[in-house]
């Protein structure tokens, strides 16, 4: 969620800000949606013209958003985590995930799950090689008027917009001072229109490495022992080995729950612990340790752009000299500095230049992080938790600051990883 979030934060309906002209066939091309265009026709009408940045990073969004669009296509058509609608709806987390519920689901083997991933993970790598060749460019970009089509019917109709998303998003509270009390606001403005630039581009490119990363690590494992055992728990028509048990519900009804559900709770109790992995692919962990390198190197080529911004109009991540831009959120210097310390950390750790520190042991020893991506081994969950999978990868070194993460609480004021996702 946290990509699908900060990434829509991030994204597309060009308005008033490119040349007349360019920015007049941007506008052309996202009203489209108005009238149920897909993203696919909206790309298709800006590949039409595509001569100016501008354009091109109208098509590169429209192609990060297509990432995700494949991949929500995908659960919908599946019916993942329908299974869970009883559950969402005595959580209240119904509204959140109801819209990739599925009463007509297809079957579902794992394969079909990696089939997704990779389509994930290659269309973001063409939209971070479309990114790379951007020069300077300005393209405002109203968020919530984008759609998806969701149900793959053709048709990317209001309900299935960023819009309607962002509404069923639980609000946050902010002081208000002239009330003197915290007031209840969305979590993102109904009205978000953003002027994306040349740092927002280095944004996008680091969330594309970083999702693509994430990609690769689930691609390098094999899942499929894993899924013939729990696939129901996730899949109404799971393709899997042990078939007898979905709609076996022998311990919840021990324990006097009639509630229908397809799952045991044993079910998922086996779906977490017994979370177990083999590596069959490790060529694509070592490219997903290239993917998180890059993330970091485009999180700080992002910060040169933006200290280098000399205007102040509806900023995405405004720089300390800057008003609040589109969030009302303003950055200030020691944000910034405390951020930038962070990246740097993690460009020591995915070098090998520091180890993270252990938490267990007697601290002498840290995890060898490149280690993890360059000898990987069968994935535990369990395993990891408790300590024991770090083994094969501890190592004497210098560590990573305590004081980083202290700064980073201190500085955000307790909202580190609300900025995270936003930051990247």
């Amino acid at each position: 969620m946290k990509t699908m979030i900060g990434a829509a934060g991030a994204l597309v309906w060009c308005c008033g800000a490119a040349p007349g002209d360019v920015q007049e066939k941007i506008d052309a091309a996202f009203a489209m949606q108005l009238q149920g265009a897909t993203l696919a026709q909206v790309r298709a009408t800006l590949a039409s013209d595509a001569g100016d940045d501008a354009v091109k990073f109208a098509i590169s969004a429209v192609d990060f958003l297509m990432a995700g669009e494949g991949l929500v296509q995908a659960a919908h058509r599946h019916g993942f985590l329908s299974t869970m609608r009883p559950v969402a709806a005595m959580t209240g987390a119904g509204n959140l995930v109801s819209w990739i519920f599925n009463d007509q689901s297809a079957p579902t083997s794992y394969a079909d799950m990696d089939a997704a991933v990779q389509g994930f993970v290659s269309m973001l790598g063409r939209a971070e090689e479309q990114l790379a060749a951007l020069g300077p460019f300005k393209c405002a970009i109203n968020v919530p008027a984008i759609r998806f089509d969701v149900n793959s019917d053709g048709r990317a109709d209001e309900k299935e917009g960023i819009g309607a998303l962002m509404g069923a998003l639980p609000a946050r509270w902010v002081y208000d001072e002239r009330e003197e009390r915290y007031v209840e606001v969305p979590l993102v403005p109904e009205e978000l229109t953003i002027a994306f630039d040349h740092g927002d581009a280095s944004w996008l490119r680091g969330y594309c490495h970083f999702l693509m990363g994430v990609g690769e690590v689930w691609l390098a494992h094999d899942g499929q022992d894993w899924f013939d055992r729990t696939g129901h728990v996730l899949f109404p028509d799971a393709q899997m080995r042990c078939d007898f048990l979905k709609d076996s519900t022998f311990f919840i009804e021990a324990m006097g729950d009639r509630t229908p559900t397809p799952f045991d709770v044993t079910d998922l109790i086996a779906m977490i612990g017994n979370f177990e992995m083999p590596v069959d692919e490790p060529a694509r962990m070592k490219a997903a340790l290239e993917h998180f390198r890059a993330t970091v190197v485009h999180g700080k080529e992002m910060w040169t752009r933006y200290d280098a911004e000399t205007d102040d109009d509806r900023e995405w991540i405004p720089n300390p000299g800057q008003h609040a831009g589109v969030l009302g959120v303003e950055v200030d210097a020691e944000m910034r500095e405390a951020w930038l310390l962070f990246l740097g950390e993690c460009d020591d750790l995915l070098a090998g230049r520091k180890v993270l520190r252990f938490w267990r042991g007697h601290g002498t020893q840290g995890i060898d992080v490149v280690k993890v991506f360059e000898q990987p081994r069968e994935f535990d969950l369990l395993y990891w938790i408790q300590g024991s999978a770090a083994g094969p990868y501890l190592r004497e070194g210098e560590f990573t600051s305590d004081g980083t993460w202290a700064r980073l609480v201190d500085v955000f004021d307790q909202r580190v990883f609300r900025f995270s996702f936003w930051f990247n």
